[in-house]
């Protein structure tokens, strides 16, 4: 003979329980999952001042204003496209700021520098939160003596990280002389 008995603990064990009750613990357990609290919708006020920090950042050529607005597993593409020569380079967060700091045209290495950034559009989303805006961006500096002058086409995406909006990925096509 097979014995068909059970042990009955835990919550589970709703056998002797009034109906009313047991359907009131399954519709409980049915709403646990949507309990968790989602993180708010991104405005464009929101994007756009993050992208305004980022600008001024760059423009003041702050490099630790501008770590502080990129998410620590950021990725950042550069394409550019300068006196006929492409080229394509792959940067983690820390790779870029270390470029910037120290590279070949260190942001302290450039005179007369301007960076200014001209929306072109923003696009949100809603699950999770995030952003992403396509740029116009220019740039002209003096390098070792010889004035030069960019223009990017670049594209970047924003989410909330821990509370706070962050530059996530960056992907840009540079010309200039």
């Amino acid at each position: 003979m097979t014995d068909l008995s059970y042990v009955r603990t835990g919550w589970a064990d709703t056998v002797g329980m009034p109906l009313l009750l047991r359907s009131l613990l399954l519709l409980l357990a049915l709403q646990a999952p949507t309990a968790v609290r989602a993180a708010p919708p991104l405005v464009p006020a929101e994007a756009r001042a993050l992208m305004t920090e980022i600008a001024a950042a760059s423009d003041a050529r702050d490099v630790k204003r501008l770590a502080a607005a990129l998410a620590a597993d950021c990725r950042i593409e550069l394409r550019t496209l300068i006196e006929g020569q492409e080229r394509v380079t792959l940067y983690t967060r820390d790779d870029y700021l270390a470029m910037l700091e120290h590279g070949y045209a260190a942001m302290a290495d450039l005179e007369d520098y301007h960076y200014a950034v001209h929306e072109l559009s923003l696009t949100l989303e809603t699950d999770p939160p995030a952003a992403t805006l396509v740029s116009a961006i220019s740039e002209s500096f003096t390098f070792q003596g010889r004035h030069h002058e960019t223009l990017s086409e670049e594209t970047s995406r924003l989410e909330r990280r821990d509370g706070r909006l962050m530059l996530v990925a960056v992907s840009s096509l540079t010309r200039g002389n």
